[in-house]
């Protein structure tokens, strides 16, 4: 049985080789996405986003504020415009993601008590630069205002932080964000992201390199390779594939937590050992979507979907748990689910390895779905293997 795996591995790994789009689908689209996403969110954080600025004020209050704004690092004050219209448009064209308008009379206003208003707009149909022009305005302009109280309590005598700090900052927020203190986008996304698209790599190129076998009709040249045992042919076909997205996926925990030193509490071994089997579990789905359905065009439609659909169920980006109940049930349904509570557990909060043996023993429970395909498969394949012969033979008898 070895000797017949052996024979179908070399086989498929002398067909990925001679074929460069194997390869350049595969190992090098990978490595550009870690190229890709690791430089594109180098920063960590987007910084000098830009934005515009209506001052129908044109005071040394609103100009004081319009400078405070250009010294932070996320925003930049880019444009100055003469009415919202135009600055509307502006926005509308993805130019600026935010414009803070400051209305006629704030500084009398201010000095008056009137209290003011000071109007922001912000494009969130950009979401992450738009949340984050906001927050920055927002915070900017709070600072603004107690400095203003300070001038004021100031101005009445009241003299000295001890006096002054209580009543500009009656309860005082001391903030420490765990596992990422420095609100790294870098690590937030790329974390997942990246196993994301090695898991879509996965699933196409699993249902690809047997879908291609009986579409091209060298499933008799497959089988015979494995010496007719369908298990041999199945176990060696997909060998080659392993060992190269095994060693992409650890090529990312390294580049992750060895080169770009992110957050890693607990041990990259044991970050190792998941992702290899989180490589098997999807290659175990890709044989079981193309066991269900043995049409290729029909397998790689089911693949796409199931793969795009697990980072919706991954639980990155929007909580399991603020699901509705019906949705939550699906959530199990996806390795990459097991993986990421496994980075959380490992990576970020640095438990003890029991905490996630049962993470890793959901996506070794996902080896078990080839076997429920596997009489069907092994019968399409016999049907196209004698469908091959036959006319193989016929071909021979014209001639």
């Amino acid at each position: 049985m070895v000797q017949h795996i052996r024979n179908v591995a070399l086989r498929e790994w002398k067909r990925l080789v001679s074929r460069p789009i194997y390869l350049l689908s595969s190992v090098f689209a990978m490595l550009f996405c870690y190229l890709f996403f690791l430089t594109l969110l180098s920063e960590g954080m987007p910084e000098q986003l830009p934005i515009g600025i209506i001052d129908s004020d044109n005071t040394s209050l609103s100009r004081t504020l319009e400078r405070n704004i250009n010294a932070s690092p996320q925003v930049e004050i880019v444009r100055r415009y003469a009415s919202f219209t135009e600055a509307r448009k502006d926005m509308q064209k993805g130019n600026i993601y935010a414009v803070i308008d400051i209305g006629r009379g704030f500084q009398a206003d201010l000095q008056a008590s009137r209290q003011p208003t000071l109007a922001y707009y912000v494009n969130d149909v950009f979401l992450v630069a738009g949340s984050l022009s906001y927050k920055d305005l927002t915070y900017i302009s709070e600072l603004m205002t107690a400095f203003i109280q300070q001038q004021t309590l100031q101005a009445r005598g009241v003299v000295g932080d001890e006096n002054l700090l209580p009543l500009l900052q009656p309860i005082a927020i001391d903030t420490h964000q765990l596992a990422n203190p420095q609100a790294n986008y870098n690590v937030y996304l790329s974390n997942v992201l990246l196993p994301g698209v090695l898991q879509l790599l996965i699933i196409m190129f699993t249902i690809y390199c047997i879908g291609v076998e009986i579409k091209q009709n060298t499933t008799h040249e497959w089988l015979s390779a494995g010496k007719g045992s369908m298990l041999a042919a199945l176990t060696g076909k997909v060998l080659p594939h392993t060992l190269m997205f095994t060693l992409l996926g650890i090529l990312g925990v390294f580049l992750l937590y060895g080169v770009m030193r992110f957050p890693m509490n607990g041990s990259i071994a044991w970050m190792c050992v998941a992702m290899f089997l989180f490589v098997l579990a999807h290659q175990a789905i890709g044989i079981f979507i193309i066991g269900v359905f043995p049409r290729m065009r029909d397998a790689i439609s089911l693949g796409v979907f199931y793969g795009l659909l697990s980072f919706t169920f991954a639980g990155f980006t929007f909580p399991i748990e603020a699901m509705p109940r019906g949705a939550q049930i699906f959530a199990g349904l996806f390795p990459i689910r097991y993986y990421f509570r496994i980075y959380v557990n490992e990576a970020l909060n640095g438990a003890d390895i029991r905490y996630s043996l049962i993470y890793f023993a959901a996506m070794a429970a996902f080896l078990i779905l080839p076997f429920l395909v596997y009489l069907r498969l092994a019968k399409a394949i016999a049907q196209e293997d004698q469908e091959e012969i036959k006319n193989s033979t016929f071909n021979e008898q014209l001639q």
